[in-house]
């Protein structure tokens, strides 16, 4: 497995999205740029995995517009072991659907991994690629500023002063027999 900290994988993500050039409210968005690991057809297919597992709501986008394909791939070309996990688990996905797990109809695409999200029911090389697949989308969602507004986190901000809730002050002290 590869090891590599926080920092290099920072900058391993934030390389092509530093590249990205202003766009105003209004314009056509340009292709997003990514890297090349997967085949063009192995992105898409992850690409719609993630929005069924995190589609877009009235609060958040979906989980590809999030950035989680991209995510997933940049983390997949600097670890082997997930590197093949996720290059058979789309294998599979696709040969299981047909061909193209992404032009499945939708009834089709949630019935097949419904028969795989149950890790301790379900049998077949499916199986831990989902789990994967699953976990890897909601770090990569709720890592996202998009993540960050479905949840209303407020953290990563500077305090100037704490203090502790009068109510669990008053819990600690109770608990240790001081009050």
């Amino acid at each position: 497995m590869s090891k590599f900290t926080r920092r290099t994988l920072v900058q391993i993500t934030a390389a092509p999205l530093a590249a990205q050039t202003h766009q105003h409210a209004g314009q056509a968005a340009a292709p997003h740029p990514r890297t090349v690991f997967f085949s063009l057809h192995e992105f898409e297919t992850l690409q719609v995995l993630c929005d069924l597992i995190l589609p877009a709501d009235d609060v958040s986008p979906s989980a590809s517009a999030a950035g989680a394909a991209e995510y997933i791939e940049r983390l997949c070309a600097n670890n082997a072991r997930l590197a093949r996990t996720f290059r058979a688990g789309l294998a599979w996905l696709n040969a299981k659907s047909g061909g193209s797990f992404a032009k499945l109809p939708s009834d089709g695409q949630t019935r097949l991994l419904d028969s795989i999200c149950d890790r301790r029911a379900a049998k077949g090389p499916g199986v831990e690629f989902f789990d994967w697949a699953r976990k890897m989308t909601v770090d990569a969602f709720y890592t996202h500023p998009a993540g960050y507004k479905d949840v209303e986190y407020k953290g990563g901000k500077g305090m100037t002063e704490f203090e502790v809730p009068s109510a669990a002050l008053r819990q600690a002290l109770a608990k240790a027999k001081l009050q």
